[in-house]
């Protein structure tokens, strides 16, 4: 009679920290879980194209996970709040995917851009990369308050969602 002691030795190998683990055919075996071993890695994203844009009615700034038909519909709204007719939402198959958003809220002028930079995932989890965009010293920008915001879709599922801001100046001299 043989007793199979390999798995249980590499795990408890492997849960004191010790790698390395072989089976009896002698090729490797991971000591963790493949999913908690992959940190950060990366996700692909669709931007919402309708819902980039300057000119948006949200006038605060927001990091938004929607995964619902009904919270789209009003964030669809806020966002087209300053155009008449508003546009119908674009469809997103909230069975498969959920949107990512982010705005800047009132900006003075022209020359303010944001955008999702990155999405990576560990396990069910995200880190969404924000980059915000201000004008520099010499920009030449419109006289008009602007909104901007950006939207995308990644696939599900999403467990927690750290959106992560970062700021950039653009230099125009």
């Amino acid at each position: 009679m043989q007793i199979a002691r390999g798995p249980v030795l590499c795990l408890l190998i492997g849960s004191l920290g010790a790698g390395g683990c072989v089976n009896a055919d002698g090729a490797e075996q991971p000591t963790e879980p493949q999913e908690l071993r992959a940190e950060n890695e990366p996700v692909s994203f669709d931007p919402v194209e309708e819902a980039i844009g300057l000119l948006s009615g949200i006038q605060d700034r927001r990091r938004l996970v929607i995964d619902e038909p009904e919270e789209w519909a009003d964030f669809w709204a806020e966002l087209n709040v300053n155009i008449a007719p508003a546009p119908d939402p674009p469809f997103i198959d909230f069975d498969s995917h959920v949107v990512l958003a982010a705005t800047m809220g009132l900006r003075p002028t022209g020359g303010y851009v944001i955008r999702i930079e990155e999405v990576s995932r560990t396990g069910e989890d995200l880190r969404v990369v924000v980059v915000e965009t201000s004008p520099g010293a010499g920009c030449i920008t419109t006289q008009a308050f602007t909104a901007p915001a950006t939207a995308v879709t990644v696939a599900r599922p999403v467990g927690e969602v750290e959106f992560v801001d970062e700021t950039e100046t653009e230099d125009c001299l």
